[in-house]
This record gives structure tokens, sequence and C-alpha cells, in this order.
């Protein structure tokens, strides 16, 4: 790098790079200062740009640059510049500190975080008294002991949040322990801040926002056994008040502290915040609508407020409900919980709700035990909150959108789901502990909708939250209640209001209502199986609604359909009595059967889908297996004739259609039919030979249909693997069945003109074959394999790490099956195994984790199988031919920063491998005695020197003895995963480092030092 620096020149620079309009100009000021943040000399340029420099941007990179040097290098420079650059820091963060308006700037809040590198390097070895310092200097300024809470802060969160992946289990320790030992100098000065009247705000905050922090470390006798609650109860008015609270909520939600010790002081806690809290609101106070007018900050607090509650009653409600009008006062918190429950917030209600449910699971408990509850009351309200907050579940098709109008929706949302599954169980809680409360509230409900008078004013969006209640209800009673409870909603409410809606011809209601019903009525099978005549009245209209002109409507029936087949199956192929003539109809499958065309002819392809998976279902329930293969045969001749005839026309853009769709049905349907499905498949394969042979010629020829033969292909392989996932072994039956089909699926994968043009799910389909065929493995499939992935395969994916991202998936899950179940095959040609070998390896190298993981896992579970060989001459000849093979390369992406998303199985192997040379596992020689200076060594001394070598060789600016000591330990504890692990993890991190040598031999003394201790203790 020239010098001297021109500082204008480099914020031009950087001026381009952040507001230029050029795009080139901005490139090439990307790629200067690229150059520049890599550069190793770059640091010494920083005090001259802070200094000099009229750029805020500037003056970042250049603290950044700062920053990523005291990380690396930090160590490789003499004390005594480490001590100018330290006071340089400092001075800096002095005098921006001292300045009102640079205060609480973000260039000032940079020059902290780099003042913490420099503190996790030298405290406390090289820099013992940094928190008396810290301490002494906060008495000669309120900013700059603002400042200085902000960098206290910091610390703390360095040392005990993020640590972890950033220093070595013994500097992570021993900076704890220094934090405690000194915390006694940094609590008398956040006393003094607390305790003084008048005392700047933003200090006052800052200190709070530190202690925050400090409360679930610092001893617990600074907690309780000193003034800190008091200091924070004279705090808890105005602009404090949130973190004075949360403060609160973080002292009583610590573990292992003695209640009866120091009940006074928690009683004092709650005391002091329900003052408060009657301070601020009234009994009578409606805290969602204050909520809904408040400012950010008060919103903030009801939040806080809630997490206080939960916690506080979680962990000490019989503590403060043993003292006098403790049960009164717990009562009231506990109706001030409900009011923050009815807050339209959601990360709210989450808070409150995992507290109901411990709650209503500690009711129930006592009640199972012969106690009465006080809060019989509160839990009554509960209920009619939960219905009010209830959220949709994931099965619901018929939704009100936000202009009022009914449309069909069916979105899984993750967080949706959790919390509709946690209000689930705590409304299944409630109905449990007073269901007939529950289902007279429900009734209630109904009935106040009904009288609610006009359309315009019905809530459709209160009817569904009141029939999601009652799904929810399904398993918390018996099913006598259940039955009668059903009969009333269903058959009762449910019922007349669908009459009314009929008889006003209002289609968007009917529909509402009708799938209210259907979603009641599939939550509770039991019902339907018990009262036949109402399923039966059901079934008819979701045979009615398939007919339907409403695409929603028709979607909703096949879905209702799906599931009651799903629940009822047993009893949908069976004949049941009429109630009102006595008579017995055929089945369920039987009416389906012989009416399918008609029930299919307003269906679109996605419905006749789930229509099929539903007779499928009920086929599966069938136990007479020649009936079975006659019902396969009816349900199948459609779809059958149909790809036929498609097949003969395959050209056309229609054909091609109906062959996607009618595959796809036969997919739906053999998902829940089984293995028995195989005389379908028996009956279609000639034609899909056909079929798919004349797919792979178009493929071939690039035509204007190509994505949809594509997606043909796709679907015909997912047909096939549907059936070989759904049996538990494969025979020669079905081999004899689909060789024909695999030829042309394999033949098609070959020759493709384009790698691009290759189909994935060809991998995929050969490995549920290895998985589900018995043994002996069909040994023409074996060849073809072997030619698919080492010949084919294989070349598209070691060009880089990137390209084909399916094929290589695919690849790498058929490579582990294949090594698990052909792996004597495999070894019986060294060519072949060397190849096989090769590709694990290389999959090793992915930066793609799922690549990683199941490159890995195959290397793991290969090493843990050979070393278990009855078949010595093979695990020795596998051993001394692969095993120094694989440790280097292990040992290689172990210490990759790119891959270190696989340390777990990484750290595996190692210990494995080490672990068995270490126990004499290995009966072989693993070294030539010809390249050796010690042809009489053992494995493990020879494997001792391999591995230092190789590591020292890697990492030549750490020194030797430091390296040695985690080679020693590496094999010495090769049994003990876990402080294997730890001592690679620390290794990881010192190789992040650059030490001096002095620096280096110290580490390394202090690690062996810890070494010769534990084997004392030993």
């Amino acid at each position: 790098m020239s010098i001297p620096f021109n500082v204008k020149e480099f914020d031009s620079v950087v001026q381009t790079f952040y507001e230029g309009k050029n795009s080139t100009e901005r490139q090439k000021a990307q790629t200067t200062l690229t150059e520049f943040q890599s550069n190793a000399s770059s640091w010494q340029l920083v005090d001259q740009i802070l200094e000099q420099s009229s750029c805020l941007q500037s003056k970042f990179i250049a603290l950044g640059v700062l920053e990523d040097f005291i990380k690396v290098r930090w160590n490789t420079i003499p004390m005594e510049q480490r001590f100018v650059m330290r006071n340089y820091i400092v001075k800096s963060i002095i005098q921006l500190s001292s300045n009102e308006t640079t205060l609480r700037s973000a260039v000032l809040n940079k020059f902290d975080l780099v003042l913490i590198q420099i503190v996790k390097k030298d405290w406390p070895q090289y820099w013992p008294s940094f928190i008396q310092e810290i301490v002494d200097s906060s008495v000669s300024s309120v900013n700059l002991c603002e400042n200085n809470m902000k960098i206290l802060r910091y610390l703390s969160e360095e040392v005990f949040d993020f640590s972890v992946d950033h220093m070595t289990v013994a500097k992570m320790h021993k900076l704890k322990e220094q934090m405690v030992n000194e915390f006694g100098s940094i609590f008398d000065l956040c006393k003094t801040i607390l305790g003084q009247n008048n005392t700047n705000a933003h200090l006052i905050r800052a200190t709070l926002e530190t202690l925050q922090k400090f409360i679930c470390w610092i001893p617990v006798q600074f907690v309780y056994q000193q003034d800190l609650v008091q200091l924070l109860q004279a705090n808890i008015k105005g602009d404090q008040r949130n973190l004075v609270l949360q403060c609160f909520a973080e002292i009583i939600s610590l573990d292992h502290v003695d209640s009866q010790q120091y009940s006074d002081i928690i009683f004092s806690i709650y005391t002091t915040v329900c003052t408060e809290i009657t301070n601020m609101v009234s009994k009578e106070s409606d805290i969602a609508q204050l909520y809904m007018e408040s400012d950010s900050y008060d919103q903030e607090f009801i939040q806080v407020l809630a997490t206080f509650l939960t916690t506080m009653l979680s962990k000490y409600r019989l503590l403060i409900e043993g003292l006098d009008g403790g049960g009164t006062s717990v009562h009231d918190m506990l109706c001030l919980l409900l009011k923050v429950s009815q807050v339209p917030e959601r990360e709210v209600w989450k808070i409150c709700l995992d507290y109901w449910g411990k709650l209503a699971y500690d009711v129930l408990q006592d009640t199972n035990h012969g106690q009465t509850t006080p809060y019989q009351d509160v839990l009554k309200q509960l209920c009619s909150i939960m219905i009010q907050n209830m959220v949709k579940p994931d099965d619901v098709f018929v939704i009100e959108n936000d202009e009022g109008e009914i449309s069909r929706e069916f979105i899984k949302q993750s967080d949706t789901t959790a919390l509709y599954k946690s209000m689930r169980h705590v409304f299944g809680l409630l109905t449990t502990l007073d269901p007939a409360y529950v289902q007279s509230l429900i009734r209630e409900q109904l009935k106040q909708l009904q009288l609610d008078g006009t359309h315009a004013t019905w809530s459709w969006d209160q009817l569904f939250r009141i029939c999601w209640a009652v799904g929810m209800m399904s398993g918390a009673i018996s099913e006598q209640q259940e039955s009668q409870f059903l009969q009333t909603v269903l058959t009762g409410d449910l019922y007349q209001l669908l009459q009314k809606e009929e008889t006003a011809n209002n289609l968007d209601q009917q529909w509402v209502v009708a799938s209210c019903m259907l979603y009641i009525a599939t939550q509770y099978p039991h019902f339907l199986k018990s009262t036949w005549t109402f399923t039966s009245w059901l079934l008819q209209r979701v045979f009615s609604y398939m007919q339907c002109q409403q695409d929603g409507l028709k979607e909703m029936a096949c879905d209702s359909f799906l599931k009651i087949c799903q629940g009822c199956k047993d009893e949908m192929v069976v004949s049941h009595q009429l109630a009102a003539n006595g008579e017995y109809a055929g089945s369920v499958l039987e009416t389906v059967l012989t009416d399918l065309k008609g029930l299919t002819s307003q269906l679109n392809s996605q419905q006749i889908c789930m229509l099929y998976e539903a007779v499928g279902t009920m086929i599966s329930a069938t136990l007479d297996v020649q009936l079975q293969e006659r019902y396969i045969h009816s349900l199948m001749e459609i779809p059958n004739e149909m790809i036929k005839q498609s097949t003969a026309n395959i050209s056309m853009a229609s054909s091609i259609k109906t062959i996607i769709n009618m595959v796809r049905v036969n997919t739906m349907a053999c998902r829940p039919i089984g293995p028995i499905f195989r005389v379908q498949l028996q009956h279609l394969t000639p034609t899909l030979v056909e079929c798919y042979t004349a797919i792979s010629q178009h493929i071939q020829t690039q035509g204007p249909q190509e994505q949809l033969y594509l997606r043909a292909r796709q679907l015909i392989i997912e047909l096939l693997e549907t059936f070989i996932l759904s049996n538990d072994k494969l025979d020669v039956q079905d081999q004899t069945m689909l060789t024909s089909l695999l030829t042309v699926i394999l033949m098609d994968y070959k020759n493709a003109a384009k790698p691009e043009t290759r189909e994935p799910n060809v991998l995929g389909l050969l490995t549920c074959l290895f998985e589900k065929m018995q043994d002996p493995i069909w040994p023409d499939l074996l060849k073809e394999t072997i030619d698919i992935v080492f010949v084919v395969t294989l070349p598209m994916i070691t060009a880089n790490f990137v390209d084909y991202p399916e094929c290589r998936h695919e690849f790498y899950r058929l490579l582990k099956v294949l090594n698990k179940r052909c792996f004597i095959d495999l070894f019986q040609s060294a060519q072949l195994f060397q190849i096989n070998m090769d590709s694990i390896m290389w999959g090793t190298k992915h930066t793609m984790r799922d690549i990683s993981q199941i490159a890995l896992q195959t290397c793991l579970h290969m090493i843990s199988e050979v070393s278990q060989m009855e078949d010595e001459d093979v695990s020795s000849q596998f051993f001394e031919t692969y095993y120094v093979r694989i440790l280097t390369d292990i040992l290689e992406v172990l210490v990759d920063p790119d891959c270190r998303n696989g340390f777990n199985y990484q750290s595996q192997i190692l210990a494995r491998m080490l672990e068995l040379v270490q126990e004499g596992e290995i009966y072989t020689r693993l070294f030539n005695p010809d390249q050796v200076s010690n042809p009489l060594m053992s494995n493990v001394e020879f494997l001792q020197q391999y591995v230092l070598d190789l590591l020292c060789n890697a990492f030549p600016l750490l020194h030797r003895d430091q390296i040695e000591v985690l080679v020693m330990g590496m094999f010495e504890y090769s049994g003990d995963l876990q402080r294997f692990q730890n001592d690679i993890r620390d290794f990881l991190i010192d190789i992040r480092e650059v030490n001096d040598e002095s620096e280096s031999q110290q580490k390394a003394q202090d690690e062996l030092n810890a070494e010769l201790e534990l084997l004392r203790g030993l």
C-alpha cells in the first residue's frame, strides 16, 4: 500500500460506492474498498482516517478494519504498540462521550465495540485494572458514565451470550469468572447511580439496560441480599417503568432461588408492581382499548407486564397464595391477565396463553385430587376470550376476507399452526375441567348469532371461531358427552341455520354454514360412526356439493369427504340399516364406485385426485383381497382408458395434459391402497412403457411442449416411487413387474442429449428401490445403477460444487444407500471402490449443508460397519487402503471455514477413527514401514506424529507445543465425544487468531497445565 495515504481520495471512493449513480464507478469503488479491507497493513491507516476524514462511512470502514485486525492479529504486534492503540481508542471514546452531539452517535458505538474486542484479548492478563478504570472514570462525567454502562453491557453480552463460537472454553470460563469476581465494584456504581436524586434520565436508562443484562449471571446475593430491589422500586415510575419491570421479570425468572428464604423480597416485588398497575389503570379499565389508543412505549409496557405477571404467577403463585390476602391478590392479577389477554396483539396473547395452559393444567391436577379451585370464574371468562382469539386451523377452506366476502383459503402458516396447537391444548383442558359450561357457552354464542338479525349484521367470522372451538373440544370429554353435544350443535343449531339460508337462497351463507358443519364433523369421527343416519345425510350433502358450480364448495366437499373416509374407513365399506324403512343400503364405497363418472363430471383435476385418494382409503379397509382387486379395477377403469387413448395421441398438448392428470390420480389412489395396488400397475405397466418411451423421444426433440413432457415423465417416476414406498419389502413378483418400465426409465436417463434434461427423481427412485428390495440385490439392477451413478451422473457434479443441485442431492442419497446395502459388491472392485470413496470425500467438501451431511453420514456409517465386520480380511484391507486418506480429508474440511456446518459429523468421524486405533480395534498396519523413521512404531504413534505434522504444516504460525497438546488430547478423549468436540472447537477458534511466539507458548503451557490438573483429578 502506498504511503502517504490520501484521506480525501479515500473519502471520494467511499462516497462513490455509497452514493454514486454510475454502476461501473460504483463497482470500481467496491473493488478498491475490498482491496483496502483485505490488505494486511490497512489497520495502520485507521488513525489517519478517523482524524482527517469528513465522511461518516469512511470512519465506519476504518473502525471495521481495526476491529477485524484486533480479532485476528492483535497478539502479533508488540505489547507497547498494543498499549498505544488501546490508549488511542480509550481517548477517542472519552472525547466523543464528552460531546453531547456525539454521545449517542453510531461512531461512538462502533468505537465501543472495537474496545470490547481489545478487552476480550487483554483482560484480565494484560489489562487487569480495566473494570476498576471503568468504574473510577464514571465518576468524572455523567456522559462518560452513560457510555461506560453501555460498554459494560456489551462486555456482558460478549462473554455470556455470544461467546460459544468465538472463545475457547477456557477463555470463556475465565472471563465469566472474572466478571463475577469484579462485579462488586460494578454493582456499587449501579447503586450509586440509581440511588441519586435528579440523575440524568439517559444515564438511568443506560444503567437499567445494563443491569437487565447482568441479572441472569450475577451471584444471587447481589440480587436478593443487597438493596438492588429497593433501588429498582424507587425508579419504577415515569420513563424508566418498562425497564424496571423488565428487570423485575428477570429477577423472578432466576432458577435455583430459595423461595422461602427470599419470600419477603419476592412478595415486595410483586406488591410494588401491583401498586403501580393499580395507580395506572382501574379495575374497570378496558386494557385492549387502552392498548389501541396508546403510543409504542405504553404498548411495550403492556407486553412487559404480561411477561412479568405470567412469570411471577408461574413460579410463585402458591407462595403468594400462602400470604395474608394473597389468594385475593392472585385472583385480581388473574383478572388483570384476562384483560391483557384481550389485547389485539398476537405476541401478547402467546405470552398469556403459555401461562393459561399451565394454570389450567395445575387446576385440573388439583381437581383430580379432590381439591377445589378459587379460580373457576377466571377460567370461565378465559373460555370466552379463547373463542374470540381463535385462529384458523390449517385444514379450513372457507374464510371471510378483508372485504367481508366469503372466499376459499388453505394456507399452512407455521406460526399460526403452532399457536393453534397451543390453543387446542389449553381449550381442551378448560373443556375437561368444566364440560357443561363450555358446551353451554358454545350454544349461547350460536343462539346469539341467530338473534343478531339481518345478514348485514351477521358475523360469519364469529361463526367460524365458534366452530373451530367446537373442533378443539374433540377428545376432551367422554364419547357420550360428545355425542349428545354434537347432536345438539350439528343436527340442531347449525342444521336449522343451514335450512334458513337455503330458504333465503343465500348461496355464500349456505357455503359458510355447510363448511362449519363439515369441519366439526371431520373432527369427530367417532360421532360419525355412531350416528350413521346423520352421516348418511351429511354424505349426501357432500356429494351434492361436488356437483355445484362454485369451485370452492366442490373443493371443500372433496376435502371433507377425504377426511371422513380417513376417520371412518371401516364403516364406509359395510352396509348400514336405514332408520326410515329398516332396509340395508349398499356401502358408501360401492355407491361411489357405481356413480364415479357422475361424481367426477364437475370436478377439476385436483378435486378428482382428492376423491380418488378418498376411495383408495376406503379400499384399504376392505379385508377381502379379491374384493379389493375388483374395487381397484372399477376405480381405475376410467383413468386407464384415458391414459391409453392419450398415449396414442401423445403429440397433442391436450393428450399429454390428460396423461399428467391421470398419472397423478393413480398416485393419489396408490398412497392409501398400498401394496395391493400392484394389480393396477401390472395392468398399466405396458401402457406406461409405451408412454414413457414416447415422452423420452419428444423430450429429445425439444419441442414446444417440452415442459409438459418433462412433467409427465416426472409424475410416472413419482407413481412408481409411491408404490415402492408403500411396500415393506419388494419381492420377486415386484421385480418382474417393474423391470420393463425401469429399463425404459434408466435408458432415457443414460441417453439424455443434454445433462440438464436428466430427471433427478430417477436417482431418487433407485434409492427407494435399494432401500425396499429384499436380499439378494437384483444383480442386473445393481450393475445398471453403478453405471448410472459413477459413469453418467458423477461427471455432472465434479466440475464444481453447485451445478445440477437436484441431481447432486439425489446422487448422494443413492450413494448412501448403495454403501449401506451393497458395500461388499462395491468393495470387490478396487477401481470401482476408489471412485466410490472419491465421491464420498468430494461430498464432504461441499458447502451446501444437505450434501455434506449425507456424505459425512455415509462415511461415518461405513467406518462403523467395517470396524464390526466378521471378515477381518475385508476390514483390514479397507483400513490399510483408506484410513489415512479419510483422516486427512476430514481434517481438511474440519479446519475449512466454509465447511463449518458439518462440524458435528466431522468430529464424530474423527473421534471414531482415533478411538478405533486408541483401543486397538484395527488389526493391520496403517502405514508403510519403508516410509517412516521407526518401522516398529505402533499405529497410535504413527498417527499422532502424522496428525501433528499435518496441522503444523497447515498452521505454521501456531506454536508446535500448542498443537501437540491438542493432538494428544484428541487421542486421549476420542471415546468422550463431548470433550473431544470441545477441544476441537477451541482449536478452531484458536486458528482464527494469530499469536506471537510467547503468547502461543503461554497458551500451550496453560492448556498443558489444565490437562495435567485434569489427569491428577482422575
